[in-house]
């Protein structure tokens, strides 16, 4: 049995880690992890949801497979392991990563290959790998960087310390922290409405965004002016404006489909 599910509803893709209690990223994990989100890249999807069976999201990788791997065998497996993340980050759709419980290691760095982070107010964080004796293996050190500065970033690697999800959203590393009970609900919810959105403005947007963060303000507005004009010539738009001023707003209709990087 797979350890993780893609599905879809609708518009919505959902892929779930589903190796509970823990979720722990063993080797079967990581490469049907990378067969979800492959499948998810081949779909027409409006926003995808990343969430985890059980109590927890993941308590990081199963310790067992870096035991007595050389330095090579590392580079090897890590090099593969942070294209299956680079693949989650670059598919053109809104994803949102759904928190609860243990979200430590690996599964913090799932969660930060999202574009947001929603999370249970008792949900835990940590990047704890200098606990033995390495750094993050899956780019979790520079996506903090990127979310809630360096300084903050070095703090999470350096203590290896967990951190509740209040602290997070105040440090800019979450989008949401939404009580236990109403949770799942609320999560889903938000993310069926992202699926009902302008989904080639999103996905327009996520690119000036990561412009922005490769290559700074010039290089988002120089693609501005790349991509944007598209959007006037698409159904969404025209209909959108059209609507917008004759009888207030509407639903989208337009998809995009991943044609590849």
């Amino acid at each position: 049995m797979s350890k993780v599910r893609f599905e879809t509803s609708d518009a919505l893709g959902l892929i779930t880690l589903a190796n509970p209690p823990l979720n722990l990223f063993d080797q079967e994990l990581i490469d049907d992890l990378r067969t979800a989100v492959g499948q998810a890249r081949q779909h027409p999807l409006r926003a995808l949801l990343v969430r985890a069976d059980g109590k927890n999201f993941s308590g990081g990788a199963d310790v067992a497979i870096f035991k007595n791997k050389t330095a090579k065998e590392a580079r090897e497996r890590f090099t593969s392991h942070l294209r299956t993340i680079a693949d989650l980050e670059e598919l053109p759709f809104p994803t949102i990563a759904a928190v609860q419980g243990a979200c430590m290691a690996a599964g913090l760095e799932i969660a930060l290959a999202c574009d947001l982070i929603w999370t249970a107010s008792s949900a835990r964080f940590g990047q704890v790998e200098a606990s033995i004796g390495t750094t993050t293996l899956l780019g979790g050190v520079q996506r903090l960087a990127e979310r809630a500065g360096p300084s903050r970033a070095r703090e999470i690697i350096y203590t290896a310390d967990q951190y509740d999800a209040a602290t997070f959203e105040r440090w800019n590393i979450v989008n949401r922290v939404v009580p236990d009970e109403k949770f799942e609900s609320e999560t889903r919810a938000f993310a069926e409405r992202l699926a009902g959105g302008a989904t080639l403005a999103y996905a327009a947007g996520k690119k000036i965004v990561r412009a922005y963060l490769e290559r700074g303000i010039r290089a988002a507005d120089a693609l501005v002016g790349e991509i944007a004009p598209a959007l006037f010539e698409t159904a969404d738009m025209r209909a959108g404006v059209d609507g917008l001023i004759e009888h207030g707003p509407r639903q989208f209709r337009d998809k995009v489909i991943f044609q590849g990087r």
